[in-house]
Parts: structure tokens; sequence; C-alpha cells
């Protein structure tokens, strides 16, 4: 009863969309099937996966630059496919190993969402399910330069607002909290400030304005202002935080007053008006302490300066040129990362080996034995268990149904109607269990669909399908999790000593006279998403203490911080289509 109604739920929230782009992936898949014959569907319905997939990345900053990478990897995965078919085992070999290299090594994050398993899929479908001849490679390569083209298309039809909502969404929720402290305080309320919630939203910024940089020290003075007006509402809510608990009835009218400005700020961020009055110095009046003041006074100056910069359409397209050598940022761009190498390495050759032994042992369906390994084979050993239990669970479950459905229903057109809506009904989930029970149904469908009729036969190329997952499944345990482990907690210690010398170095930019702004924001974003990364191991490592360290290098960054936004209360004030030349952030 409790399934249904969140299925039931979930079908109320996401149908529009779930419907819409089940409907757009099977006109693609038919319109290109026509296109380029039906030799390439599959390849159509593999840029539909991809379509999909690359939404976990903002790929529209630099659509050209993007363009050219995906053209090549998809151009190279058709042509290394077929080499991978039409060559002698060794070279096949290599091919494979250096291919499934390059996609595991580049579509691998350290600090976001991984990429590389719709490409590795995509790949196996095409050495697997839909090789190519010669004469037929020529059009297959078309086709995957229709396919990048698709992939940008759908980036800026469906992303191209990302950064404004998530600037918008952000920044709106950070001034929501604040304003929240402002009544409790106001109120003689006790409530504890959210400030690991702020920290987490700086950090979505900082994800967000690293995924739209065009290179390494490539940022846009928009986008430091977008982290910089983030970073400003932290520092407020942390001085509201620090005000006496036992408020002076000034004090409270300063309150008032801040939560006024505050108001402007959200309605600004919100397009409810075109610009943000100028503080009013009367407000301040009101508090008796004039550091305190003081210190009001340039916070606010400095969130409405980046508010109105971030906005400035100028500052959209103008790049501080950083003055670091070519070989700095060379080494800061390659920035080898021991976490993506060592899983890359691992599993390229996993799967070369695999596609090797499925290529030349007679093992009928032998696909599902790559797909497996593929999908389990994980980056930290210590998330290979649960990814595979889950695999076996939606394996069992799928296939059950399957055996059911398809044992009854023996039309081509009957069990092309269940394999459409097991794929329709996977848009309704999130959780890989569910998602990959839908899956089955679909592969199955198709493994049965014109040569296994009733329960036995169907029944028996279940059990087919399960062996191969089983079988899959621990061979990866055994690669993954007792002779090549990589756990999370090795990877957390990297990272923590990595954390700490990009701190201790954005400490020491700080303080100097001079600075260069591409450096700044590039230690400092890189400080926010090592931060969620850390935060979200620690927490699964169960490391205690870890807040307390933590937290002491993020007050060393506050304090460095303040600094500059004391120096920006003295910069200019803001005009539309001024883009300032002081190098401070």
């Amino acid at each position: 009863m409790k399934f249904s109604s969140k299925l039931s739920e979930r079908i109320r929230k996401n149908f529009r969309f779930s419907t819409l782009s089940f409907l757009f992936i099977i006109a693609y898949v038919n319109i290109f099937q026509m296109l380029f014959g039906p030799a390439h569907s599959i390849v159509g319905v593999i840029f539909t996966i991809m379509m999909s997939a690359s939404m976990v990345r903002d790929l529209t900053a630099a659509p050209l630059k993007h363009f050219v990478l995906q053209a090549l990897v998809l151009v190279w995965m058709a042509v290394a496919a077929f080499l991978v078919t039409a060559s002698p085992a060794p070279l096949s070999f290599l091919i494979n190993f250096a291919t499934l290299l390059l996609i595991l090594y580049a579509f691998t994050y350290e600090y976001a969402s991984h990429m590389y398993f719709p490409y590795i899929l995509s790949y196996l479908f095409l050495v697997f399910i839909s090789p190519v001849t010669s004469s037929q490679l020529p059009k297959r390569i078309l086709g995957m330069l229709v396919g990048a083209v698709s992939i940008m298309l759908y980036q800026w039809i469906m992303g191209r607002k990302r950064v404004a909502e998530t600037a918008r969404d952000v920044l709106s929720e950070m001034i929501e909290d604040i304003r929240s402290t402002i009544s409790s305080k106001s109120e003689n309320i006790s409530q504890e400030p959210d400030l690991p919630g702020m920290r987490s939203k700086l950090c979505r910024l900082s994800q967000t304005v690293y995924e739209r940089r065009k290179k390494a020290f490539c940022i846009s003075d928009s986008s430091y202002s977008m982290v910089a007006a983030g970073r400003g509402l932290e520092q407020l809510a942390i001085l509201i935080h620090e005000l006496s608990p036992s408020l002076l009835p000034q004090n409270k009218e300063f309150l008032h007053s801040m939560d006024t400005q505050l108001s402007q700020f959200l309605a600004f961020i919100r397009q409810e008006r075109s610009e943000i009055p100028a503080l009013d110095p009367s407000a301040l009046a009101a508090l008796t302490d004039e550091k305190t003041a003081r210190v009001f006074n340039n916070i606010l100056l400095y969130i409405r300066d980046r508010l109105l910069h971030m906005t400035d359409p100028q500052g959209r397209v103008h790049y501080r040129k950083s003055a670091l050598s070519f070989k700095i940022r060379l080494q800061s761009a390659i920035d080898l990362s021991p976490v993506r190498a060592i899983y890359a390495l691992r599993t390229a050759l996993l799967l070369s080996l695999a596609v090797l032994a499925v290529q030349y042992l007679p093992l009928p369906h032998g696909r599902w034995l790559l797909f497996t390994l593929a999908s389990v084979s994980l980056p930290y050993a210590d998330d290979v268990p649960q990814k595979i239990k889950k695999r076996i669970f939606a394996t069992i479950l799928g296939g059950l149904v399957s055996v059911a459905i398809y044992s009854l229903i023996s039309s081509p057109a009957g069990r092309t109607a269940a394999m459409m809506l097991s794929g329709y009904l996977s848009f309704y989930f999130t959780d890989y269990r569910e998602t990959f029970a839908c899956s089955t149904v679909g592969a199955l469908g198709g493994a049965v669909f014109m040569n296994a009729f009733g329960f036995q036969a169907v029944g028996s190329i279940f059990l087919i399908r399960l062996g191969y997952i089983l079988a899959g499944a621990a061979i990866a345990y055994i690669i993954n999790c007792l002779l090549f482990p990589y756990r999370r907690a090795k990877a957390t210690s990297q990272l923590w000593e990595k954390y700490k010398t990009i701190t201790e170095l954005l400490t020491k930019v700080c303080r100097a006279d001079q600075i260069d702004p591409q450096l700044y924001y590039h230690l400092v974003i890189q400080a926010h998403m090592q931060e969620e990364k850390l935060i979200q191991n620690a927490s699964l490592e169960k490391w205690k203490g870890f807040p307390a360290y933590l937290a002491k290098y993020q007050e060393e960054l506050r304090c460095a911080h303040r600094k500059l936004i004391a120096e920006r209360a003295d910069a200019p004030p803001f005009e539309s289509g001024h883009v300032l030349l002081k190098a401070i952030p």
C-alpha cells in the first residue's frame, strides 16, 4: 500500500515531463532510423540515453568546445568498435583498453556526478549489439556526429537557463534563511541558524561556476560575483548569529531595516525589480557600537555590489587574464586525480579482458556479463556490494515480471507494448533497483521477442540472464573489493591533505597586496567542492571530530575573506555596463 501510494504521487508529479520525454525518445529514434537506416537504429537509442545523462553537467557555457570534444569521443567510439570486431585478439584488446581508459577517466569526476556509464554502455552496444562493416562505417560516423549535435542542442534547450535559475534559487534560499534568523532574533526566539546548510548552498554555487568555466583560470566577472554574493550572505548570517541574544530596542530597529534591505535584494534576484536602492545610512545609525555598524555596512555594501555585478551583461562576457604562467595553468588543468586514474585503469583492464572472453568464447548473451561488470565496478570498493545487491534484486524482480508477461503475451505487438511500457515507467523512478527492474523487462523482451514462447522458454532466458549477472557480480566483487580495492577512507585522507593545502594557499593569497582574481576564485571554488565531498565521505566513514577540523579551516578562510569585504567598501559605486578594473574579487 505504501509503495503504491508513493508511485501514485510520483506519477502525479512527473506525468508531464515523463510523458513528453518518452514521446521525444520514440520520435528521435524513429527519425534517426529513417535517416540512417535500421542498421544504425541502436545509435539513435544510444543518443537518447546520452542526451539525458549529459544534463548532470552544464555544457552551454562553451558549446563549441564541448561539441568538438563530444564529436571526437563519439567518432572514436564508432571507429574503435569497428576495429575491435575486425582486428585480431591482441590488437582488439589494446584498442578496447585505450578506448575504455579514455572514457572512464574523462567522464569520471571527483567532486560531481559521473557521466562515464552511458558512454561505456553505448560503446559496448556498438561492439556487440550493432557492429558495422567497413562499408557501413562512414554512415555510422556521420550518425555519431549528428549525435554530438543532438547532445548540444538538448543541453541548450533543457539547460540554457540553468545558471540563472541556480543563482536565483540558491541566493533566494540563503536570503530567506537570513530573514528567518532575523525574525527569530527580533522576537527573542532562540533559533540556531543553519550555517552548514548555508555553506552547502554556497558550494552549490561554486559547482555551477566550475561547470561553466571555459577552461582552468577562465571565469567570467559575473561568475566571480555570483560566488562572492553567496560568500557575503554566508558572512552576514554568521554576523547576525554573533549578535547578543538580548537585543536593545535600537538593535531590533536595525534588524528590521536590514530585513527590509534583504527583501530588496530578494526582489532584485527574482527580477521583481530592476535595481537595488542605495543603502539607507540611517538604518545603521541605530546601532550604538560604531565598529559593529561599520562591519554590517561593509557586508551589505559588498552583497549589493556583487549582486549588481552578477547581473551586469558586460560582466558575463568579460574574463580577467590570469598572471599565472602557462606551465602552472597547464598543470592545474591536467590535475591528475588518483581516484579517477586508479578506477579508470582497473575497470578498463577488467572490461577489456571480459570483452575478449565474450568475443572468443562461446558465450551467447555474453554482453549481459559485460553490462554487469561496467555497472557495478565503481570508484570506491565500499560502494560495490550495495550496487551488486541492487542489481541482483532488480534482475530477479524484473525477470519474474518478464516471465509472467512474455509467457502470456506471444504477439510481437503485445511484447513491444510491454517493453515500451517498462521504459515509460522507468521515468518515474530514481532508485537503481527500480530503474534496472524496468530495464530488465525491456532487455528480456528483446531477448525473447521472436524466438521464445511459453513459460519454459521465457523462463530459461531469464535464468541465463540471471546466471550472467551473478557471474558478473562475483567477478566485479573479487576484482574491486578483494584483489584491487580502493577504499573511500584512503581517498578521503588524500582529499583532506589536498584541502588543507588549498585553504592554506588561499589564506596567503587573501593577505597579499595584489591578488590574481582567477587564482583566487579557482582556489575558492576548489575548496568549496572539496568541502562537499569531504563532508559526504566523512559522514559515510563516520569520522569522529571531522566537523571541528573542517570548521577550523573554514573560519580561517572567512577571516581572510573579511579583509576583501572591507576593501570592497571603498570601491567605486556600481554603474550598469561598467566592469571594475581593480583586481580585488
